[in-house]
């Protein structure tokens, strides 16, 4: 004969308010069931509807959070191998993603206009999903595509088309290169979609955002640079691209040399010869500022970010640019002749073909930056 699995008894101590919350819970439910609710069932109810309103998607991302660098890797391995996340893992993906999207402090620029369209795209793809409709959450979400005044929404009803048509209008104007001001909440709806949607299924929802999970990976890990100070970074030994040779690369007054180190990590040093200065940096994100700066600064521009300092100076009719690294006193000057080598001799080394692998997995682990 088969046995009846044996029902175990908890007992836990609770608060003087909580023991009042739970008698009224059981006279509720005594009434609408026309007959008495034990204290012990009136609580078991309350535990079962806990976990039915996604607690126990609460308590693991929770556990996640207390792992800030495993966890994503772990999320970064199932996603590698095709394989489903959890709902707690989205949540937890798109909650570093919202900072990604949203902590602009003056040393990263913003995400680029394709990956924060592919975030409202895979807002939609989520909101898509319910079974439930959620009227202030719809609210909430045209708060932060900045619609909060349009006619379309009232006290008891909104049109269920103006949530995807005030997003889709963003996801236009971004990739029509333009940067509207409310783009930078796109993080937080997928957020709040992901935690508070009633949605169809955990394998409906990795159908939907399956596609969209590299941008939405390299968002998060930008959000935990930005959040952590650490980036997401497998163990040296596990990536293989430790001590790859990497040739100098040789200009008129320069010489570019990249390492990668036992860490994985990048450095480039940058002998200026006709000056008698040599510049070393040491890390993935120090080398990407000191790249966009070279690309980015021009002729009555300035830069000022984390790692340098730059701008440009008017010599009678020529222009001169300089830098400094903040961490250093020495300001350096170029003319425009000097400036254009020193920017192609820095192109040309970070394009070597050896780097591509290294400088692919350097992204997931830095994120967008």
């Amino acid at each position: 004969m088969d046995r009846k699995v044996q029902q175990q008894t908890l007992s836990i101590r609770v608060p003087e308010s909580l023991r009042n919350y739970l008698a009224r819970a059981k006279a509720v439910l005594s009434d609408n069931v026309n007959g008495s609710v034990s204290t012990s069932d009136a609580a078991k109810f309350l535990l079962e509807s806990a976990r039915d309103d996604r607690l126990d998607d609460r308590i693991e991302v929770a556990d996640l959070r207390t792992r800030p660098v495993e966890a994503p890797l772990a999320i970064r391995q199932k996603w590698e191998q095709n394989r489903y996340l959890s709902r707690a893992e989205f949540i937890f993906l798109a909650q570093y993603a919202q900072v990604g999207c949203e902590g602009l402090t003056g040393d990263l620029a913003m995400p680029g206009s394709e990956s924060l369209a592919c975030v409202l795209e895979a807002f939609l793809a989520v909101r898509a999903l319910r079974f439930d409709r959620g009227i202030e959450l719809d609210r909430y979400y045209l708060g932060n595509l900045g619609s909060v005044g349009a006619p379309l929404l009232t006290q008891r009803q909104i049109d269920p088309d103006a949530v995807p048509g005030a997003a889709g209008d963003l996801i236009k104007e971004l990739r029509m290169g333009k940067s509207p001001a409310n783009v930078l909440f796109a993080g937080r709806s997928l957020y709040v979609a992901l935690k508070d949607e009633s949605l169809s299924g955990v394998a409906l929802m990795n159908e939907a955002l399956f596609d969209r999970l590299p941008v939405l990976y390299r968002l998060a890990a930008r959000g935990h640079w930005i959040r952590e100070g650490l980036p997401v970074r497998r163990l040296p030994a596990s990536s293989g691209l430790c001590s790859l040779p990497v040739p100098p690369i040789t200009g008129k007054d320069y010489c570019v040399s990249i390492i990668v180190t036992s860490e994985g990590e990048l450095e480039l040093s940058i002998l200026t010869e006709c000056k008698g200065v040599s510049n070393m940096l040491t890390r993935f994100p120090e080398i990407r500022e000191f790249y966009s700066m070279l690309e980015r600064l021009t002729a009555g521009g300035r830069w000022q970010a984390r790692e340098f300092i730059g701008g440009t100076t008017a010599d009678g009719t020529a222009t001169r640019f300089y830098f400094r690294h903040q961490r250093q006193a020495i300001t350096i000057s170029f003319d425009h002749e000097e400036w254009r080598s020193l920017k192609a001799c820095v192109r040309q080394a970070l394009a070597a073909p050896e780097l591509v692998p290294v400088v692919d997995e350097l992204s997931l682990a830095y994120g967008e930056i």
